[in-house]
């Protein structure tokens, strides 16, 4: 139910600043333009942070691909624990509020860190600590930005609007991993995580600029565990709604991992520097503006399921082209390619995640979505040890043939997704 005292998710949608139609149409509404550069502004200063930790624990502190891995689990296990009671208190409690302590307890995780490098007093474990901590804020920052997106705009936009923001991400994928190689080489590492701060600190001030958000369950009676319960319950029943969660979980299982070792790439197998990690993690995001720039331009009423099974596969056969590539060149030019066509699956996965999904349970799945992130690492941690016993790029071509295998297998007998 919503508060006669806050405005509702219609009162803000009827407020665009113009009919815009087309690639920006998304852009005419004010709070979506507000939470767009509120996220741009946190996506650099995490691509750059995580710049920053992947060379501080595999160079300064002569880590190994398993405690690259590790870091990686920490955060994604608090992720996924944590992820289900972050939905819950976005379905239950004002977002805009949760929003800005959230974003407020990561600036000073980041601050902590630029701290703890700068004075020398750095340690492992002290990564460990922090990684789980901004695990657990992210789990609960995650489905409010998520919804808040499907709040900030019409239905008939929403496609529109996932894919301007995951262009918006994928723009600062592209700035975040260069700046932070820069800073590496003539900084040192402690500049990513004060540049992270800084970041921060303005998607906070951003944050305060959002008008308050009520969610769906404010007036419902229903205890945090059943309610994170009747979720699961309903995915779990609703074949469409399993098959497209199913979809967002195969990349984080089988796909995703190969970035936590991408400094071993740079420097065991392409023999280059901080620079090089800059440039691979950076070439993701290149591909992806111009895949963002196609899913913004997506007709609402084309079916977008045989696009994202297509985009899928593509995605992870270009990551295992990636993985064979001799050269710093043929690397860059694979992931860039692997940037086009997730771009394109990442933007259609998550808005068929709120079209589809029933309004009363749309938060409790956008967590499930932040859950399919905190999977990663846990397979992360198994390719960090087949990579130290037999190498990284028979490794993770071996996981990319698998994926795709199993997309195909899901392209081909899932009616499901050949129909929304």
């Amino acid at each position: 139910m919503q508060s006669d005292a806050l405005p509702g998710a219609a009162e803000r949608k009827a407020v665009p600043v113009s009919q815009r139609r087309g690639a920006v149409a998304a852009l005419g509404y004010r709070d979506f333009r507000v939470l767009l550069f509120s996220t741009m502004a946190l996506q650099i200063g995490s691509w750059v942070q995580s710049i920053g930790q992947g060379w501080l624990v595999f160079e300064v502190l002569n880590g190994s691909a398993r405690q690259l891995a590790v870091v990686a689990l920490l955060r994604g296990g608090s992720m996924l624990v944590v992820a289900p009671f972050g939905g819950y208190l976005a379905s239950k409690y004002e977002r805009r509020k949760q929003l800005i302590w959230y974003t407020g307890a990561s600036a000073s995780i980041a601050a902590l860190l630029a701290i703890l490098i700068t004075t020398d007093h750095i340690a492992i474990w002290m990564i460990y600590i922090t990684a789980a901590a901004a695990g657990i804020v992210e789990a609960l920052a995650g489905p409010i930005r998520n919804l808040l997106v499907y709040d900030s705009v019409d239905q008939k936009h929403l496609t529109n609007a996932v894919a301007l923001n995951a262009l918006g991400g994928s723009a600062m994928r592209v700035i975040g991993p260069a700046i932070g190689g820069a800073l590496i080489a003539f900084v040192g590492v402690e500049g990513t995580f004060a540049l992270q701060a800084a970041c921060l600190v303005l998607s906070l001030v951003l944050t305060f600029m959002l008008r308050p958000s009520m969610p769906e369950l404010s007036d419902a009676k229903e205890g945090l565990f059943r309610s994170i319960g009747a979720g699961m319950k309903y995915v779990a029943q609703d074949r469409r709604m399993l098959t497209i969660v199913g979809m967002g979980v195969l990349p984080s299982l089988l796909v995703y991992p190969y970035v936590t070792f991408l400094p071993i790439f740079a420097s065991d197998v392409l023999h280059a520097g901080a620079s090089a990690y800059g440039s691979l993690a950076a070439a993701v995001g290149l591909g992806s503006l111009a895949g963002g720039v196609f899913a913004a331009s997506w007709n609402a009423n084309r079916r977008m399921g045989p696009g994202m099974i297509w985009c899928c596969m593509l995605y992870s056969l270009s990551v295992g082209a990636f993985s064979q590539a001799n050269s710093l060149f043929l690397a860059i030019v694979a992931l860039t390619i692997a940037g086009v066509f997730y771009s394109v699956y990442a933007a259609l996965q998550a808005s068929l995640m709120q079209l589809q999904a029933d309004p009363e349970f749309r938060g409790r799945v956008m967590s499930l979505q932040t859950m399919t992130w905190g999977i990663t690492p846990f397979s992360a941690l198994f390719m960090g040890v087949f990579i130290d016993r037999w190498g990284a790029p028979p490794v993770v071509l071996g996981f990319m043939i698998a994926a795709a295998a199993a997309t195909l297998a899901i392209g081909l007998f899932s009616r499901e997704m050949r129909r929304v």
